[in-house]
């Protein structure tokens, strides 16, 4: 490439040389030749063998010329030549392109209800602060073009898209949708019927309306069951067929990053016996079962919590979904109950040390491809940090 580039800037300096020179002299026909400079090695052969033949209406400036000739034809054949070698050299090559996949995985149960559960920030925000950051911050990251990133949302409980009347077209931004990238940059500067500006702000005024109706009318939120069978192919991108091109194999795969809008407490629908098949393995955590877990602790004289909590086998039921090994869980935000309301903690182990035992010790067993958990954050400067450093963009 660097070759090719050397040959086309002497080329472009040669062409504004014989111009001087013609404009000089008045030889017009020169913009017949600036014109089809581009043009491919045929129609430079075509002039090249035209100089033999000097004429009132030619291109005739001997030495300038034949050493114009000399030097496109050498190029053309250096270009060629460079890159039949790169046929040869990168042939069954594999090129890995990355694009993301964000999920927005909202609970909307009685944590969103702000006097019961006061937070700094709510799950409108923490989503509008992620959409203002689509485009550069992470359209642009290591790459320039044909971006295939999707921002989406996925209910924990699904049943309440009728519930609340929820315009699922509305909670999407598909980068995949181009046909090329000048209809995606159209999209992006708003030069197109359908701009980004506008689908963001759809987005966010639809999720706000939702967040708003779900924080009068709350529903239970059953999160083991969401990644057990929510987490589907629907929600999670797989690699896209491979595009081979030039003898390289281009591969457009996906992060999938679930950004999952929860407190940490998982409420289910069944509780004492069935709710633990195996005595500490159970398929929620609800709060009284955190401070059974504290209190058993405290009595065992053990020390070591997590080595108290692996010997007498407590655990969440691990899910079985063979679509989380392709997933990254960000856990946002796990409200601690066990605080006082100035923040200080009432108990130890707190319900947050707690609360993030059981969620690794059950993502882990799960087989999340990774996850992080991450408590209540306060300002939206501090979301931005959190989820671009998560993602890998900052």
């Amino acid at each position: 490439m660097k070759r090719r580039f050397v040959f086309w800037n002497l080329y472009q300096h040669s062409i504004s040389e014989i111009t001087r020179h013609s404009e000089a002299k008045g030889r017009k026909s020169l913009l017949i030749f600036s014109k089809k400079r581009r043009e491919r090695s045929s129609s430079f052969s075509g002039l090249c063998s035209g100089l033999d033949s000097p004429g009132q209406n030619s291109l005739y400036q001997p030495k300038l010329l034949i050493n114009l000739c000399l030097l496109l034809s050498f190029a053309l054949a250096s270009c060629t030549s460079k890159s039949e070698n790169l046929n040869e050299h990168k042939d069954g090559e594999a090129i890995n392109l990355t694009h993301y996949n964000i999920v927005f995985a909202p609970d909307l149960s009685n944590r969103i209800d702000r006097k019961m559960h006061p937070r700094p920030l709510n799950d409108a925000q923490i989503v509008n602060t992620v959409l203002n950051n689509i485009y550069p911050t992470i359209l642009n990251h290591q790459r320039s073009d044909n971006q295939l990133d999707k921002f989406s949302v996925s209910l924990v409980n699904n049943k309440l898209v009728n519930e609340y009347d929820i315009q699922k077209s509305l909670l999407s931004i598909d980068f995949s949708q181009f046909k090329n990238q000048k209809e995606r940059i159209d999209y992006i500067k708003g030069r197109s019927p359908e701009t980004m500006e506008a689908d963001v702000k759809a987005f966010e005024q639809e999720f706000g309306r939702i967040h708003e109706i779900a924080a009068q009318n709350t529903f239970g939120a059953d999160v083991w069951s969401y990644l057990n069978a929510g987490v589907d192919n629907l929600v999670v991108q797989a690699e896209k067929e491979p595009i081979i091109f030039n003898g390289t194999t281009y591969r457009n795969q996906y992060r999938n990053v679930l950004i999952l809008l929860t407190d940490g407490y998982i409420e289910a629908g069944i509780y004492d016996k069935k709710g633990c098949p195996e005595n500490n393995q159970c398929y929620y955590l609800s709060g009284e079962r955190v401070k059974q877990f504290r209190q058993a602790f405290k009595q065992s004289g053990e020390k070591d919590m997590k080595a108290f909590f692996e010997q007498n086998n407590y655990g969440i039921v691990p899910v079985n979904n063979p679509h989380l090994e392709k997933v990254e869980v960000l856990v946002l935000e796990m409200y601690d109950r066990s605080l006082s309301k100035g923040g200080s903690a009432t108990v130890h182990p707190t319900d947050t040390e707690i609360l993030k035992l059981f969620w690794s010790d059950w993502l882990e067993k799960s087989g999340v491809k990774r996850y992080e958990l991450r408590p209540l954050m306060t300002t939206e400067a501090e979301v931005e940090q959190v989820v671009m450093n998560f993602i890998g963009v900052r």
